[in-house]
């Protein structure tokens, strides 16, 4: 789920700025997503995260998982 809106609400379409979802992702982890933050069931901050994408004309793509301990 894109928890900061997605590509057309955060970033311009042309691809600039890839490193938000990212960002997106550590924030969460760090419980500091204000409105947009995600729990687990018991109320706790998530443990892992996910964030993907591509880049240029779809020939380059990324995935990293950050975890807190």
């Amino acid at each position: 789920m894109n928890t900061d809106g997605g590509g057309l609400a955060v970033r311009p379409a042309s691809g600039h700025a890839r490193a938000v979802p990212a960002g997106e992702a550590v924030r969460q982890l760090r419980g500091e997503g204000g409105a947009r933050q995600v729990r687990r069931s018991d109320g706790s901050l998530p443990r892992l995260a996910v964030a993907s994408g591509t880049g240029g004309w779809f020939c380059s793509s990324g995935t990293v998982v950050p975890g807190r301990g």
